[in-house]
């Protein structure tokens, strides 16, 4: 296949077409071809170039064909690809532990291998996870085992469906290809930022269901997971199965755990087991709202509004002194035109997170501004009132779990502060750099509703007072009106990564016990949909090399 890049001039109403004779004429120039001898074209990555200084243009790269020489079709695989096994898979069930990016990827990729595996998932189907985020946003009623967080698709299905990674693996590709067969519009193929939107991934699951049980697989919902079947061998102990809630007893293997970040009690269990685990860095922070228009016009210019271009988003990032050194601060999940939902999965606990549906056309954008919480300092110079949850107290697992214990104490402090019913405390972010309280709130897309509060007294001041110098920076130098009177603060965001590792080798089984797979984000490996399918897929793929099903080489690829 021959390529080129070519850039064009933004039209207003529409990005370039394959069809388009100007990108045509482009691509014939830079091919040194005539006109008249340029075949078909296709776009194949496409990106927006709008630095400030430059005129703004799209940057395309293309392949083409001649008149002489068609390009070849441009046919997609199916979702399923069937291989051969080196040998028998005798005695192999294997047991996938959440159906997350992770978990589902992992059952494909035993799908193609023609290996049936079980598949748990303490939450529902996306049908009545549907009802119960409703529940929620509508009632404030939350359903700690089915929510925004649990259930069929994980925390992914309610995001911006960000599919953007910084990863070069070919299994990027191989992610998106499984997602246009499942539904989902070919244009991630091209965008070299594509975003699916939550209103496409919900009506994706149940197509992927079908095809997860067309294919042989046992899929569990309601199925919580609250002990290991572990059994001692010559070097280490071995898990062989999982025991779920109420007593009943799945035996099988590997067991790949891929429960998500925000499975708390599953770290717990883990603890339990003697299952190794450490500390590791991850942040915490406030989602901020402002208007999508101040968002376009700040990064846009003359092009804001354009409905080629559509909704801007913007990524920013500083340095800021805290009492212990320099920390990062920086936007987190950026969602143009998009929602502020609560994302908690215990009572009484709050927290915040952002999604976009495909238009992105809510009129207001949401980002995270969170702050670096390294690993050694997760519960250091807390104020006195920040006590240990009784859950997840800091003698667990070795000091492991504190970063878990201080979400958990953010988060009920953010309820309380809240007044309850998952309303979120909030303020305009003017006042909150002031020190002063907010006497109104702009519009917000948080639901069930904001109550007026101060941010301080949901985040301590060893991270509010980073953060507010971050604020003020950004808006002196990224963003301007970043830190304006139309911005709403809404405190607070824990979930950025999981602040713990489940350790484990090079082969991906666990350091302490083998036959288990810690996978994804829950286990501190991941973060986003596509790298946590790709993890998923490894993990899969490397439980089927241990046991020689498939070459070694191939989990990295």
């Amino acid at each position: 296949m021959t390529m080129v890049q070519v850039s064009l001039p933004i039209a207003r109403d529409a990005p370039p077409l394959a069809d388009d004779e100007a990108l045509r004429r482009a691509v014939a120039q830079a091919a040194g071809l005539d006109f008249a001898d340029l075949g078909a074209v296709r776009v194949e990555r496409r990106s927006l170039d709008a630095r400030a200084g430059r005129r703004p243009q799209w940057i395309l790269r293309c392949s083409y064909g001649t008149r002489q020489d068609a390009l070849p079709a441009d046919e997609l695989p199916p979702l399923l690809r069937p291989r051969r096994l080196a040998r028998p898979a005798t005695g192999l069930r294997p047991i996938i532990v959440g159906s997350g990016p992770a978990g589902l990827f992992a059952a494909l990729q035993y799908a193609d291998f023609g290996i049936q595996c079980v598949l748990l998932e303490r939450g529902a189907e996306v049908e009545t996870r549907n009802l119960r985020a409703r529940d929620l946003r509508v009632h404030g009623l939350l359903d700690a085992e089915t929510n925004l967080c649990f259930g069929e698709g994980g925390a992914g299905t309610y995001s911006d469906g960000k599919l953007y990674t910084r990863g070069k693996s070919e299994r990027v590709r191989e992610v998106y290809e499984r997602l246009c067969a499942l539904g989902i519009d070919r244009s991630i193929l091209v965008d070299a930022h594509p975003h699916v939107g939550t209103n496409r991934l919900i009506p994706m699951m149940p197509r992927l269901r079908h095809a997860l049980r067309e294919a042989g697989h046992e899929l569990r919902f309601g199925a919580r997971v609250v002990d290991l079947l572990v059994r001692q061998e010559t070097d280490r102990p071995h898990v062989h199965g999982v025991v779920l809630e109420g007593g009943e007893v799945i035996e099988g293997g590997p067991v790949l755990l891929a429960a998500g970040h925000s499975a708390r009690d599953v770290y717990r269990m883990l603890a339990r087991c003697g299952v190794a685990m450490k500390r590791k860095d991850f942040a915490i922070g406030a989602r901020i709202e402002h208007p999508q228009a101040l968002i376009d016009e700040a990064q846009l210019g003359a092009l804001a509004g354009w409905p080629s271009v559509g909704a801007a988003e913007y990524f920013v990032a500083c340095q800021v002194p805290t009492v212990r050194g320099v920390r990062g601060a920086f936007s987190f999940c950026m969602c143009p035109g998009g929602l502020v939902l609560p994302t908690p999965t215990h009572l009484e606990h709050l927290n915040v997170n952002g999604m976009s549906n495909e238009g992105r056309n809510s009129g207001i954008a949401n980002a995270a501004l969170v702050l670096q919480v390294p690993a050694d300092e997760a519960y250091l110079d807390r104020p006195g009132d920040l006590d240990d949850d009784p859950d997840f107290g800091a003698h667990v697992a070795g000091g492991a779990l504190l970063g878990v214990a201080l979400q958990a104490a953010l988060e009920r402090r953010a309820y309380t502060v809240g007044g309850g019913g998952y309303r979120a405390p909030a303020q305009r972010l003017s006042d909150a750099l002031a020190g002063r309280e907010s006497v109104d709130l702009p519009r917000t897309t948080y639901r069930p509703g904001l109550h007026r509060a101060a941010a301080t007294t949901v985040l301590p001041d060893r991270l509010w007072q980073p953060l507010a110098q971050a604020a003020v920076a950004i808006d002196r130098r990224q963003l301007r009106g970043y830190a304006s009177h139309e911005a709403t603060l809404i405190p607070v965001e824990t979930t950025t990564s999981s602040p713990v590792r489940v350790l484990r080798d090079p082969d991906r089984q666990s350091t302490s016990h083998s036959g288990l797979y810690p996978c994804a984000e829950g286990a501190g490996y991941a973060g986003g949909i596509v790298s946590s399918a790709i993890d998923g897929m490894r993990c899969a793929l490397a439980s089927l090399a241990a046991r020689g099903l498939c070459d070694a080489d191939e989990v990295e690829r």
